[in-house]
């Protein structure tokens, strides 16, 4: 590379070090060498396993962020002056001791519980890094398959395998993250709990006396057609009701059986195409589902019984309008909830929105999925 300066000096050296260990980080602040000219300072570090890490920061700055550390343990930094004619000075070698490495403290909150078919995985990310959490499985013949991966950066959530049968099965968790560290390994038996999407050829639309009326073609069997990719109404990729609904509202179901619920999943409109819809308009934001087995025909609420309280956390917290990837990415998964395993078994179901995200007098939803033990 050709020197930026043809001044043949070598840059003067930093000074007053100040070190902040962090979770698997380290800031360095310093005072930048007076009448040199300087174009960065650069640190390195040997963070083991044959990773060397570098990085710089330009004169405009007086501090370095070195990020990726897999242990908390003593580690020793080069610090140099790299000057516009790209000399590099001799280093300065300080000692760090960076804390827990997020992989480390995130694995250390985890807990494990069997669920509705699988397990729930619950965590705290204090420090909101970005991590992937791993879910292995051991098949009959010995060997280790990764059944899920879940990449998140939130501050704390609970994360659900689904889909497995309800056999006592052995299992590994662990967390990884962008640098390459990992965590140690959790391994657990679990018997997942049975259960089984629902027979939606059972299900019957209601309308009891103060349930609202549709918007336009939209039909309520809209939201168990298997369709998350109409746009035009009627198309039958969504459902929503007319405007003037004042809140809360809600839809009524009769699912042709008794069971005991335990899962909701649902799409927002705009899951697959629209991304702009999501988080915005009529999408829910805060609901209720009821059950019953006698409802009263009035509408009323004394003949029903609250299974769960739902709230759709945007992850990302951005305002309406700007969603992030992995805003979009949880869209498009769909927004699960489980009923309290105390919820009694049911035949009806009222799903009832308080709030939507663009406080309308209407709301809008794309898909969803109910299951549960049929009894």
């Amino acid at each position: 590379m050709k020197p930026i300066n043809d001044d043949d000096r070598m840059p003067g050296l930093i000074s007053n070090i100040e070190v902040e260990n962090l979770s698997g980080a380290v800031k360095l602040s310093y005072d930048l060498p007076v009448g040199t000219s300087l174009l960065y300072v650069e640190a390195e570090v040997n963070m083991g396993n044959g990773r060397v890490v570098k990085k710089n920061s330009s004169f405009y700055q007086n501090t370095l962020m070195i990020e990726g550390f897999g242990q908390a343990k003593e580690y020793e930094v080069s610090l140099y002056s790299v000057g516009r004619n790209l000399k590099k000075s001799e280093p300065i070698t300080i000692k760090v001791n960076p804390l827990e490495p997020p992989v480390n403290k995130i694995f250390q909150s985890l807990e494990i519980l069997e669920d509705f078919g699988g397990m729930s995985i619950s965590f705290v990310n204090e420090t909101e890094a970005e991590v992937s959490i791993a879910v292995d499985m051991l098949n009959p013949e010995g060997e280790w398959n990764t059944i899920e991966t879940f990449y998140t950066k939130q501050q704390s959530g609970t994360l659900a395998v689904r889909g497995l049968e309800a056999v006592a099965s052995t299992f590994r968790i662990y967390v990884n993250d962008r640098w390459g560290n990992k965590s140690d390994v959790l391994e657990t038996q679990l018997t997942p709990i049975f259960e089984q999407e629902m027979d939606y050829s059972k299900f019957i639309a209601m309308s009891l006396a103060n349930d609202p009326e549709p918007f336009g073609a939209n039909r309520i069997p809209f939201l168990w057609n298997n369709n998350l990719s109409g746009t035009a109404s009627g198309s039958g990729g969504w459902y929503r009701t007319a405007n003037g609904t004042p809140m809360p509202t809600q839809i009524t179901i009769n699912m042709g059986v008794t069971a005991k619920l335990s899962r909701f999943k649902f799409w927002q409109r705009g899951s697959v195409a629209e991304h702009n819809l999501l988080y915005s308009g009529g999408s829910p934001k805060e609901m209720e589902i009821w059950g019953s087995n006698a409802p009263n025909p009035d509408g009323t609420y004394d003949s029903w019984v609250k299974l769960m309280d739902i709230e759709l956390v945007k992850p990302s917290g951005l305002p309406m309008g700007n969603n992030s990837p992995e805003d979009i990415e949880v869209a498009e998964r769909g927004h699960e909830y489980t009923f309290p395993i105390e919820a009694p078994a049911v035949k009806y179901l009222r799903i009832r929105v308080k709030k939507t995200f663009g406080v309308t007098d209407y709301f809008w939803m794309s898909e969803m999925d109910i299951f549960g033990q049929p009894l």
